[in-house]
């Protein structure tokens, strides 16, 4: 009977440290298309790349973030932004920050996100300059970034997934081709409107008729023309 209570109070025990570690310990996994934040007891660490990760829950958090950003209509993009900034104070970068440019790079990233969260993908493909205000003004707004100032932020550049791009071009197509039929429906009502306005004048003016018979015959060269006219005369 002891010897049963002891397995199962062994058994209990090792259950106990099972739930503890995997509450203490964590494993994360970033995936190639994805970035991670580092926080150690509340303050950034580190911005960390792919690969996979282990920590413990008590002093650290990894905050991971897919690199791709999805605008307000759920089209997923990858952006390239430039930012220039100029260093104010050199002490105040030591005394607050580990690493500022990558502090600067993780604000950047969370504000580029909200932008484009908030728009729709054609205003994103129409709206450049206005993207790199409001991040801009989001920069100059967040008081957390000391030291240094942000003078220009720069949209380089859009990308999208191949199966995206797949279906732009696709449209592209439909647009050329229905502007190239609807260019030829345009020709094509001209010159009827023309043929139309030609027969009205000559049913008004039958003699117009001779005399571009009479142009026809003198500009050709090498034709033989065999006119009938037949005149009537009132008796």
């Amino acid at each position: 009977m002891f010897d049963i209570m002891m397995v199962a109070s062994l058994i209990i025990l090792i259950f106990i440290l099972f739930i503890l570690i995997k509450r203490l310990i964590k494993t994360v996994t970033i995936f190639q298309y994805e970035s991670g934040i580092k926080f150690y007891k509340g303050k950034f660490k580190e911005v960390i790349g792919p690969g996979k990760y282990t920590y413990f829950t008590s002093t650290t958090h990894l905050e991971v973030f897919d690199q791709e950003l999805l605008t307000a209509d759920n089209v997923s993009v990858k952006i390239s932004l430039a930012v220039k900034y100029q260093i104010l104070d050199p002490q105040a970068l030591i005394s607050e920050y580990q690493n500022f440019q990558e502090s600067l790079y993780m604000s950047v990233q969370f504000k580029l996100r909200e932008v484009i969260s908030s728009i729709e993908m054609d205003e994103l493909l129409k709206s450049r300059q206005k993207i790199n205000d409001e991040v801009r003004n989001l920069l100059l707004e967040d008081r957390s970034l000391v030291g240094f100032s942000i003078h220009t932020v720069d949209l380089k550049d859009i990308m999208f997934s191949a199966e995206l791009k797949k279906v732009y071009s696709e449209v592209l197509k439909a647009k050329k081709e229905a502007l190239s039929l609807l260019e030829k429906a345009r020709g094509e009502t001209a010159t009827l409107r023309s043929l139309a306005n030609t027969a009205k004048i000559l049913e008004n003016n039958p003699e117009l008729a001779q005399l571009r018979l009479i142009q026809t015959i003198e500009a050709s060269q090498g034709n033989t023309f065999i006119i009938d006219i037949l005149n009537s005369s009132k008796k």
